[in-house]
């Protein structure tokens, strides 16, 4: 099996498409697998805090066996004990995941030899915030274990993979189903723009625009981002040339933190490229995503997003929201004309339902959903 650069490209767009919409998830791992040889591939993404697990296999299980992996197989996986401790961009396959001489490894086989595939090679494609990913594709009993070509395409295709995941949580609530992942989430308060290929800004979302409008540190001059103080615009030109892969395709720039004049830490720039560099694009494919976090604003917590997560009240959601903001019980109590026994009473209902026993805890749990 070879892959040419033309079929290569075609499947980096194929994921890119996903960046925006997950539903095309599913159409680029068939592309994927038909240009392996493989069965099927697979999306797997894992929350460890939670315990909520999202699996999508472009090859189907019939009934049994489906309820059969999630009911016992899915806990005594040894492939996927295995797998999580991997850093971020491995690529393993069986002949590191699963010791086939191990009898405790038995049931899994035996159940496996039953799907229509049997071996495995992917790509661990996230780890952040808890969460982890793998894209695999699996391969016949007949086909036999993954080549050294297989290798060559997952080595070329998870660092781009990972810049997709990248950038598809950036624009969601970092859910592991990414929910409303479309272009009316530009519509969102969350500070995120698209470039093209030459480094211009092509879409940005209202976030993005009011915080650009916010601050004196960056500004946008004739559609390129460019920095005010004379000692950052060669940082900026150069983070952002790095971004849209004029110097290595697919490789993420390191953040940079901007000083400006009215903030004390700052703003960080951060960038997810989306496609090779001289990829072939539809009317708008953009070459990469960027993030902008203002350091001195404090974050805002969204109450709807607690509201409907954890089956919060209204009051409950603006309580717990503004504790994670910073405030004390004491502020919260006198901003919302409550005693503080009746805010801790609140508290402890916040508590249950999002299964944690301390402030410390619920901080920890809200934060990573702003």
């Amino acid at each position: 099996m070879a892959m040419d650069e033309a079929a290569f490209a075609e499947l980096t767009q194929a994921f890119s498409s996903a960046a925006l919409d997950p539903s095309q998830w599913r159409p680029a791992m068939s592309k994927l697998a038909d240009a392996l040889g493989a069965v099927g591939c697979a999306l797997e993404l894992s929350d460890l805090t939670s315990g909520e697990a999202v699996i999508d296999n472009t090859a189907q299980l019939d009934g049994d066996l489906a309820r059969l992996y999630e009911d016992r197989i899915f806990a005594i996986n040894p492939r996927i004990r295995r797998a999580v401790p991997l850093r971020l961009g491995a690529i393993a396959d069986d002949a590191s995941l699963v010791d086939r001489d191990d009898p405790a490894n038995g049931e899994f086989f035996d159940w496996l030899s039953r799907t229509p595939y049997y071996y495995l090679i992917g790509g661990k494609i996230l780890a952040q915030d808890g969460a982890v990913g793998f894209l695999t594709a699996n391969f016949s009993q007949a086909h036999g274990m993954a080549t050294a070509e297989h290798h060559k395409v997952f080595a070329a295709l998870t660092p781009h993979l990972i810049n997709t995941m990248s950038a598809a949580r950036a624009i969601t609530r970092r859910s592991l189903r990414g929910e409303a992942l479309t272009l009316e989430a530009l519509g969102t308060e969350r500070a995120f723009a698209f470039l093209s290929a030459d480094g211009r800004l092509v879409e940005a979302s209202v976030g993005f625009e009011a915080l650009l409008r916010a601050q004196d540190t960056l500004r946008l001059r004739q559609g390129e981002l460019t920095a005010d103080r004379p000692g950052e615009r060669r940082m900026v030109e150069t983070f952002l040339a790095a971004a849209v892969g004029r110097r290595s395709p697919l490789a993420p720039p390191a953040p940079i933190r901007l000083r400006g004049t009215q903030g004390v830490r700052g703003l960080v720039l951060r960038a997810a490229p989306l496609a090779p560099r001289h990829d072939a694009y539809d009317i708008f494919r953009p070459a990469a995503l960027l993030t902008l976090t203002d350091l001195d604003q404090p974050h805002r917590v969204r109450r709807g997003d607690l509201e409907s997560l954890f089956g919060l009240t209204e009051r409950e959601a603006e309580i717990a929201a503004r504790l994670v903001e910073g405030a004390t019980l004491e502020r919260i109590a006198a901003a919302l004309e409550i005693s503080e026994h009746t805010v801790r009473q609140h508290l402890k209902s916040v508590f249950g339902k999002v299964g944690v026993t301390r402030q410390a805890e619920l901080v920890a749990v809200v934060a990573r959903l702003v």
